[in-house]
């Protein structure tokens, strides 16, 4: 599944593109909302400026949490366990945040994963692995996934989270604490949490403060100015139908819905697009923490809303580990605006989702 972005309301966007952090990122950039309006040559310099800048940031943010790179921050954490390691304040924050979700998901999405990813095969940039064409999985047949209130898979992950101790000292240091044999894949978290930094630094620490939309790969926040003078604005948002990523299967650019958003984030993920071939079946990244292997599960894709990208990252993992009826149920009973497609390509809209529907 991918998600396209537009403007509903107005024609006159300024667009960056980008590839960084194993994704495609698309920024758009209302300069209606300019309260002078510059000039056309104006209005491309400060883009090529602010470009220059959000490069510069996502190659700092790809140093300190990259799984692909051992001299990174976060895999020397990972390669440095039973002791405390002095790591910066990015990493402790999103660390908290994801060890913050563990509880909140029943132990089912976790930055613990890394060896079982690895396992799958996923040791190095998703564009570099295996794709080839083989038979695709059938979709029927498909397995129940483990409820949420499986104590067995929530108890295995809370033994390894309470293992992992952060703290802050007075002088401000941040440290963090894995136990020996612990290793993170902070990835998912981290697109979410970059999604709403860039967003955020553009509609309220840029010069010119104005409404954005940044997409880091399908995980989307809205960038909305700390003292609006205008009518927010609403931004449609496509999501379209799961495709897999290989050559048995042909993407179609037919879109489910269209979602009309002004504020927060939206986050899409499933088992359609990041999948490779590895020991003789095909793979993907989201891991039940019970079994150690990609979930077998019958969400194909989830789009969750949250008021943060990382939430609604998090939260559209947490529905394909659960499985559709499940997810239907939680999601209903905290008033989740979510859209769900299953293996039979069924699509399941919660009830708070629909005011943001803006076509079907």
């Amino acid at each position: 599944m991918h998600t396209n972005t537009s403007n509903q309301t107005t024609p006159q966007l300024a667009t960056i593109k980008l590839f960084a952090m194993g994704c495609h990122i698309q920024i758009s950039l209302n300069t209606t909302r300019l309260s002078a309006q510059p000039s056309q040559m104006r209005i491309d310099q400060q883009v090529a400026f602010l470009t220059n800048d959000i490069q510069q940031r996502l190659a700092d943010w790809e140093h300190i949490f990259s799984r692909f790179d051992d001299s990174s921050e976060l895999m020397r954490l990972n390669n440095r366990g039973d002791q405390w390691s002095e790591v910066s304040s990015e990493l402790f924050e999103v660390l908290q945040r994801a060890i913050h979700f563990v509880s909140k998901t029943q132990g089912l999405v976790t930055p613990t994963l890394l060896h079982p990813l690895w396992a799958a095969g996923y040791k190095h940039s998703f564009e570099t692995l295996p794709k080839m064409s083989m038979p695709s999985l059938p979709v029927t047949g498909v397995s129940t996934p483990t409820n949420v209130q499986d104590t067995t898979s929530a108890n295995h992950t809370n033994q390894q989270i309470e293992g992992i101790q952060l703290r802050q000292l007075a002088d401000g240091q941040h440290q963090v604490y894995l136990p020996a044999g612990m290793a993170l894949d902070l990835n998912g978290y981290v697109k979410g949490w970059c999604a709403m930094q860039l967003a955020e630094n553009i509609s309220r620490v840029h010069d010119w403060h104005i409404p954005c939309l940044v997409d880091m790969g399908g995980d989307i926040a809205i960038g909305v100015p700390k003292n609006p003078t205008d009518k927010p604005v609403s931004w449609g948002v496509a999501v379209a139908k799961p495709y897999f990523a290989n050559s048995e299967h042909v993407h179609n650019d037919e879109d489910v819905a269209i979602l009309k958003l002004s504020s927060g984030a939206v986050a899409t993920s499933g088992q359609d697009y990041r999948r490779w071939w590895h020991d003789g079946r095909w793979q993907h990244h989201l891991i039940h923490p019970q079994d150690l292997r990609p979930v077998t599960s019958d969400v194909l894709t989830a789009t969750v809303l949250a008021k943060d990208a990382m939430t609604a990252e998090v939260y559209a993992k947490y529905c394909v580990l659960l499985g559709v009826k499940a997810a239907v149920a939680w999601l209903n009973k905290h008033h989740i605006a979510a859209l769900l497609i299953d293996r039979d390509n069924k699509v399941m809209a919660t009830s708070a989702m629909h005011p943001n529907l803006l076509a079907s």
